[in-house]
């Protein structure tokens, strides 16, 4: 299996699908158009996916997926090549395969929704730029992390990954650091990530706390990596200015 440049090869082919290129709109799948994408309001989960995976995926729900039990289901307006003006991103993990929750079988799903839209700015405060959905169009919403970094798609990725197939953002992480590590030819310095790992692992937070300059470093390099898989962004200075509380 050849070696993906982000978290998965899954993440490969959704950036691909997805980067503006000089388009006003795209994609994810490719087919999706803006007909009915949405969840409907009472609309309960498993007729959502089967209704979407039919209408914009030909009844194949690997035209969606990012992982096995992971799928996606995007659309994004652009303007100036590279400047994001609309993203609604509908994600959903399954306890099991996709194709076996799209054919009904009684398992537990999760759905997340990230919305990105200059047109829905709601009450102050109320919709955080850009904001994450748990369940159709109630309250809560919480806001996307990421701080006044305009990278919101790679951040949002980045949050399905952590929470649902951490083995392999931690193989991103490991692949990344290392090349950070040979390419500033320190090589010959101890490696602080492993220690870091196993702290982690045994909740010794104590022991993290004298690695508190080196774990800012790593999350610099991760930062810079991320941001480097995909250039498309949003105009960082409107997502602080209805960020609350000011957090800097």
């Amino acid at each position: 299996m050849p070696e993906s440049n982000s978290f998965s090869v899954g993440v490969d082919r959704l950036l691909q699908a997805i980067h503006p290129h000089g388009r006003p709109e795209t994609s994810f799948p490719l087919a999706m158009g803006d007909e009915d994408s949405r969840r409907r309001s009472g609309e309960r989960l498993n007729p959502w996916f089967v209704r979407m995976v039919d209408q914009f995926c030909a009844g194949e729900p690997r035209l969606a997926a990012l992982e096995d039990n992971l799928a996606i289901f995007g659309r994004f307006q652009w303007e100036g090549g590279n400047r994001l003006l609309y993203a609604n991103v509908q994600a959903i993990y399954t306890i099991g395969d996709l194709d076996v929750y799209y054919l009904g079988a009684p398992t537990e799903a999760i759905y997340l929704r990230l919305d990105f839209d200059y047109r829905t700015l709601g009450g102050l405060f109320s919709h955080p730029l850009a904001h994450v959905h748990v369940e159709g169009d109630l309250s809560p919403r919480f806001a996307l992390e990421g701080g006044d970094n305009g990278n919101i798609i790679m951040d949002f990725l980045e949050f399905l990954y952590r929470t649902y197939a951490h083995d392999k953002w931690l193989a991103w992480v490991k692949r990344e650091w290392s090349r950070h590590i040979a390419s500033t030819r320190a090589g010959g310095t101890a490696d602080p990530l492993p220690i870091i790992l196993q702290a982690f692992e045994s909740s010794r937070f104590r022991d993290l706390r004298s690695y508190a300059t080196d774990l800012e470093r790593i999350k610099r390099v991760l930062r810079r990596r991320k941001d480097e898989l995909f250039k498309p962004r949003v105009d960082s200075s409107d997502r602080v200015l209805l960020e609350y509380p000011l957090a800097r």
